[in-house]
């Protein structure tokens, strides 16, 4: 019954730690989100590579917790089947689960905002992308040179004669 204990309460203090790196992480993605609406590309770059540290640590903790909930699933009788956190809850049934409960809804919450934010920033990211592919076209189109010649000072042509045999149309 120690190790359950002991296993349970690794779980619990796994758990706080995600929890505590998902809210780290929601606090990026609004960073995020106002540096994209800033156009802010200097702090954009700094909240990357923060989120970049961030996910890896999540990473960490979520292997950590896996490899617990499998321990910990095997000690209380679910060896056959793959143990989530529900069915630990279920087969523990103490106030010890009911904070593990409490902690995987919490954390859920916490995804689910994060995943809607990181919606939203990518569509912010592709907005500014097709606006400086615009800007783009635009300054090119206006450098490009024109595909006929005529005298200098000479009003210049609104139609064109075969040039370099390339068809002309758009």
């Amino acid at each position: 019954m120690d190790d359950i204990l002991t296993l349970a309460t690794t779980l619990e203090d796994l758990l706080v730690q995600e929890f505590r790196t998902c809210q780290s992480l929601h606090q990026l993605t609004r960073e995020e989100r106002e540096a994209l609406s800033k156009n802010d590309l200097a702090a954009l770059e700094i909240i990357l590579e923060q989120k970049e540290v961030v996910l890896d640590e999540l990473g960490q903790i979520e292997d950590r917790r896996r490899m617990v909930t499998q321990n910990l699933g095997d000690q209380v009788g679910l060896r056959h089947t793959s143990p989530n956190l529900t069915a630990i809850c279920q087969a523990l049934s103490n106030e010890l689960s009911q904070r593990i409960s409490r902690l995987k809804e919490g954390i859920s919450a916490l995804a689910e905002e994060i995943k809607v934010m990181t919606s939203g920033n990518h569509a912010l990211a592709m907005i500014a992308l097709e606006r400086v592919d615009a800007l783009q076209t635009i300054l090119i189109d206006s450098l490009r040179p024109a595909l006929t010649y005529d005298r200098p000072g000479s009003k210049a042509s609104d139609h064109f004669d075969i040039v370099w045999d390339v068809d002309q149309r758009a």
